[in-house]
């Protein structure tokens, strides 16, 4: 298969895990033939049956020669690492209407590595917002944020925060324009577990540490977010110089 080839079907193929979203199809629910998907993303059938081909050998599909092709499993959210985007943003784009669950939020004093990490002076607080993400009752994301309360000066119960935190730092005027991440996989503490339910909380969760900052490298942003290990998945581009 040529280069070119090749990058349509993997473009073919994002674009089915895409649709599996989108039209909610469970394991064991028949994915559209073959003359459907053409039609559908108006490429030849050599790219559709390579795109398929991928899918099956990520596990996602079976195929079960004279029935068609069988939907095996959930497609995990396969995000590029080097992109920046919010967990709202990032569930939207695959077609999951993630559910915020806001755990807490609080004003807090900053210990001494919060204030390194936002460049605190004297004096000044943090807000600490706990949530939970879920999609159709599953738990996807467990996630910690602390930012500077004067970021958002409005009374905090005056917030809505269930929505996009990068969103609401625009609207008072803050954009978050990269992050430093350190990515790590981890097991959830007892206490950590206890917030996210235990039943949900077994197995590797991937543990992205996150410092937010403006255009001018001003940190706005703090991030501790734990995505379920079976959900998630993040890839990179490396190259040698």
């Amino acid at each position: 298969m040529t280069r070119r080839h090749r990058t349509l079907a993997v473009q073919v193929r994002d674009r089915l895990r895409t649709l599996v979203v989108e039209e909610g199809l469970r394991p064991g629910d028949k994915l559209p033939s073959e003359n459907d998907l053409i039609a559908r993303f108006n490429v030849g059938r050599t790219s559709v049956r390579e795109a398929l081909k991928l899918l099956e050998q990520e596990g996602l599909i079976q195929t079960r020669h004279g029935d068609g092709r069988y939907l095996t499993s959930q497609p995990s959210l396969d995000r590029p690492l080097t992109r920046l985007e919010g967990v709202t943003e990032m569930l939207a784009s695959r077609g999951y209407k993630g559910d915020n669950t806001v755990l807490g939020v609080s004003v807090l004093e900053p210990d001494s590595r919060q204030r390194e990490i936002l460049r605190l002076s004297a004096g000044q607080a943090i807000v600490r917002l706990e949530r939970l993400r879920r999609h159709e009752h599953d738990v996807l994301l467990y996630s910690i944020d602390f930012f500077s309360r004067s970021l958002i000066p409005r009374p905090l119960d005056e917030v809505d925060w269930t929505g996009s935190l990068f969103q609401l730092f625009t609207e008072h005027g803050h954009t978050i324009a990269y992050a430093v991440t350190h990515v790590r996989a981890v097991t959830l503490t007892d206490e950590q577990a206890a917030r996210v339910g235990r039943e949900e909380s077994g197995g590797a969760w991937l543990a992205l540490l996150q410092t937010h900052h403006d255009s001018g490298g001003q940190p706005l942003l703090y991030s501790e977010d734990y995505h379920r290990g079976t959900d998630f998945a993040f890839h990179l581009v490396r190259r040698r110089d």
